[in-house]
Order: C-alpha cells, then structure tokens, then sequence
C-alpha cells in the first residue's frame, strides 16, 4: 500500500481525493501545517501533497520542516500559483513537484507514482556508494562544488526544467549529464543539442524533425525532441538561439507536444529540458535578444557551475583526475607543480586544464610532472 498524506485545510479535498485513489493507495489526513509536519514523523508516508496556503503557517515553512529529515518523503506541492518564482521557491525548499489547482486526476495520480519512484531512487543513491560513483566524475570539493553536487541531486528527482550556468570549458554539459543519470530518466534517452553549432535554417528542423518535401531534400526524420522522449533533452548554448526559434521552443515546451516542419499530426512528448548557456540572460532579457517568458520557463531550476579561479582548491584534483583519464596511471605532480597550476588564471577553465595536462604528461614522458613540463597558452 502507498500511503499518501494531504496536508489540506479543505475538507472537500480529502473527500475527492479518497474517491479518485486506487485500491492500492492509502489516504492520510491533516489540515494545518503543524499537523502535516507530526504526521510526517509518525505515519512514515510515502508520498505528501501539500498546499502552500494553510491556516496556520506557509506551506513552505512545513515543506523545509520536513525536507530537513533524513530520507524525507516526496512533496508535491499544491498551488493556486504558477509564477515561476513560486515553483523556484517550493524547489529549492525541498518539494519534488507540484501541482496547480483546480487539481486534475489523471495528472495527480501520474505525479504521485512518479513521486514515489523517483524518491525510491533517490534514496538508493543517497543511502549507500552509489551517490559517490554518480559523482565522482564531477571533481571537486570545495564549498562551491559540493553545493552544485547537492543541487544535482536535489533538482534530479523533479520534471522541472534545469538551467546550468556558467563559463565555457567550466563543465555544464558534465552537470546535464549527471541531472539525468540522477533522475528517474536514467534508464531514458540523453540526447544533447549545440544550439550554436548549428545555422538557424537547421535549427529547427534538428531539434523538432521534419516531413518529407518540407524543405529541398527533406526526409521524413524525428528531431531531438523526439528521440528524447521519455528521458533528457539538453540544450547546450541556449542563448545563441534565434527569436524565431526561440518562439517555437517556448510553443513545445508549454504545450509539450510539437508538429514536424512540413507536418500536421502533433506528437506528445514527455521530455525534461536541461539547456545551458555561458551568457548572462537576463542581461539578454534586458536587451530583448532573449525572450522573458523563454526564460523563466528554463530557468525554474538554476545552477552555476563556477570557474576554475572561482575553486582554486580543486585545481590539483582535477589535474590529476585528467591525467588518469588520459592514460596516466602512475603521473604525479612534482615539487612546485601544483603553484604554478593555481598561479595561471585558467580562462579555459577545466577545457584548458585538459590540454594543459596532456601536453604536460607527453613532455614528461609518462613520469613526474614538472613545473617545467607545464605550457600555457
């Protein structure tokens, strides 16, 4: 039995919801905060809905009561709001979802199985090695890489659209990636999209497929979208997107279906959305060069992945991290290598390191690795 709990001060949402569960679901009631929060520590549910509007606190006050616990439930929050700040809000205190009133069944019912079995996850990989075999391909262990590394697990379990920040060569595909093998998706597709690598004319015909004659040479062919179904689309370079393009994304991402170019059958979709971009957006939003709505729809979730100068203590690490995945099992760094790896400001960040390292590890001939050894561009 799935036991869920409603924290409602509405006892006509109790009722509705009793009628509409399944057999194998099992209501549990309270109607404050207070209430919610003592029966989260003694009935042990699996799953929570709670409203943002009680009579007694904010929902969100409970909501952080109960994230606060080792191993918490789900929480689905429940709201009259669909302002992205209110979302934002409710996601970083702890909820893994949430819902808009007036509340539809169907989509309840597929929120509160999802819920569950993204919390089962979860909780295998916060419960034993495997949080640590998920992320130890993102090195670092300074106070800004563990706060991303926490932000990954916490934003993994959730539907909501991710927005990774940061420079380039600074590692935000790495952090896409590790969103999706986090997440219930895991077993889905990963597809990933250089916005900017491709010319708008292609753009679109990439990301949503096109029909045959759509345009001179088209063939019937699925877009990204598509072959993301059912996983993790990520959107590298999101702000080097056109207006026009931006506008079709927007269309697919509310709608959560799309027509091919050339087409007229819409195609469902369930896809989460990872973008990326090494640009200031807002500072676009300002200069209307990126859509407002565009963006606060991708940025419900947001996190910045920090420069290389931002983290000076994981330099070390990571170059010798670097060296294992080139080949350099028994390269070391030598007296004084390391000083002069933190002296250099890395504008390329990890992407430079990288290079920095293989030329290092060819010039020390698969030994000690000198200051010397290092060249900088």
């Amino acid at each position: 039995m799935v036991k869920v709990l409603l924290v409602d001060d509405d006892p006509a949402a109790h009722e509705t919801l009793r009628l509409v569960l399944p057999d194998s679901f099992v209501l549990l009631s309270a109607y404050c905060a207070r209430q919610g929060v003592e029966a989260s520590a003694r009935e042990g549910p699996d799953v929570i809905l709670l409203d943002i509007t009680l009579p007694d606190e904010d929902g969100l006050h409970a909501l952080r009561q109960i994230a606060a616990r080792p191993f918490p439930p789900p929480v689905v929050m429940l709201t009259a709001l669909s302002h992205p700040r209110v979302i934002k809000e409710a996601i970083l205190a702890g909820a893994c979802d949430y819902i808009v009133k007036p509340i539809d069944a169907v989509e309840l019912l597929g929120t509160l199985r999802t819920a569950v079995a993204a919390a089962d996850a979860r909780r295998a990989l916060l419960s034993g090695e495997a949080s640590d075999a998920l992320l130890q391909d993102m090195v670092g262990e300074s106070p800004r890489m563990r706060e991303v590394k926490q932000l990954i697990l916490r934003y993994a379990p959730s539907n909501s659209p991710v927005l990774v920040l940061g420079e380039s060569g600074a590692g935000k595909e790495r952090a896409a990636r590790l969103i999706h093998d986090a997440s219930r998706r895991r077993n889905g597709p990963y597809v990933a999209v250089n916005c900017g690598a491709l010319p708008e004319a292609l753009l679109e015909s990439e990301l949503f497929g096109a029909e045959k004659g759509a345009f001179t040479d088209a063939v019937s062919r699925a877009g990204s979208f598509e072959r993301a179904d059912g996983g993790t689309l990520f959107l590298d370079e999101i702000g080097e997107m056109s207006p026009a393009a931006q506008a079709s994304l927007l269309r697919v991402i509310e709608g959560k279906e799309l027509t091919r170019l050339g087409g007229t059958r819409p195609v469902a979709l369930d896809v989460r959305v990872v973008s990326a971009s090494n640009r200031d957006l807002k500072a676009g939003v300002s200069a209307g060069t990126f859509r407002a709505d565009l963006f606060y729809r991708l940025s419900v979730l947001p996190i910045r992945v920090p420069p290389l100068r931002e983290r000076p203590e994981d330099i070390p690490l990571l170059a010798v991290h670097l060296l294992r995945e080139l080949g350099q099992r028994d390269a070391v760094l030598g007296t004084g290598t390391g000083e002069r790896l933190l002296a250099h400001s890395w504008p390329g960040n990890i992407r430079e390191l990288r290079s920095v390292m293989e030329r290092a590890a060819l010039a020390a001939g698969g030994g000690e690795i000198l200051p010397g050894h290092l060249c900088f561009d």
